[in-house]
């Protein structure tokens, strides 16, 4: 009994990681996409607003979770 519980918790914890890659790897083309529509309006301030998002979600996507806030 005690190995179906510690199986299922693995299993929960694996499903959530693959949950937060998919919702972050959406993010992230839709980021791409907004940065090409505002460079495409030379939108500086979206452009700008944009690319910080994205550049903080591929620095979680390279080397995970980051705790620190501003």
């Amino acid at each position: 009994m005690f190995f179906i519980g510690l199986y299922a918790l693995a299993l929960n914890s694996y499903i959530e990681v693959v949950w937060e890659t998919a919702v972050r790897n959406y993010r992230i083309e839709q980021l791409q996409e907004q940065i090409d529509l505002a460079l495409d309006k030379w939108d500086a301030a979206a452009f700008y607003q944009y690319s910080a998002e994205l550049a903080e979600l591929k620095v979680v996507q390279a080397h995970g979770q980051i705790i620190y806030k501003r």
